[in-house]
């Protein structure tokens, strides 16, 4: 049995994401997600964006390196970046929440991509607790603030 990997990483999109937009990124995400043992959270927020991946190493750092070279992707930062015993987020092979700016400014683990200091040594460091923190949204199969 291959081991567990998880990952969490903070973006800006380029531009902005409409509803169109939005469902149609998902449906491809759950589609590829679904086909190569992925699952994971995908949070949103006038273009700010977190995301957990949870899968086999190999697969979880394939579509993080895609993600990276996306052009629809900025300022990507790997916030999390570690070994899991257990996925947290099994139900979904992507599950979503659009959340107001002060929630997603709020979150345990948010770098601020206007702040001067944004990709210092300090944001890189990665914290595995943050992998738990998101999964606090998660409550009987719902996505929950």
């Amino acid at each position: 049995m291959e081991s567990l990997h998880h990952l969490v990483y903070q973006s800006s999109a380029t531009t902005g994401l409409n509803e169109a937009e939005l469902t149609a990124l998902l449906t491809q995400s759950r589609n590829w997600n679904h086909g190569h043992e992925l699952t994971g959270l995908l949070l949103y927020s006038n273009g700010d964006i977190m995301q957990v991946l949870e899968g086999p190493k190999e697969e979880v750092y394939y579509i993080f390196n895609r993600i990276a070279q996306d052009a629809r992707h900025g300022r990507v930062v790997k916030l999390s970046d570690g070994p899991i015993a257990a996925r947290r987020f099994s139900q979904w092979s992507m599950g979503f929440k659009a959340l107001k700016p002060e929630e997603f400014t709020n979150l345990q683990g948010y770098v601020n991509p206007q702040s001067p200091g944004y990709l210092s040594e300090q944001s890189l460091q990665p914290d595995r607790g943050l992998h738990a923190v998101l999964a606090g949204f998660v409550v009987d199969d719902v996505i929950r603030l």
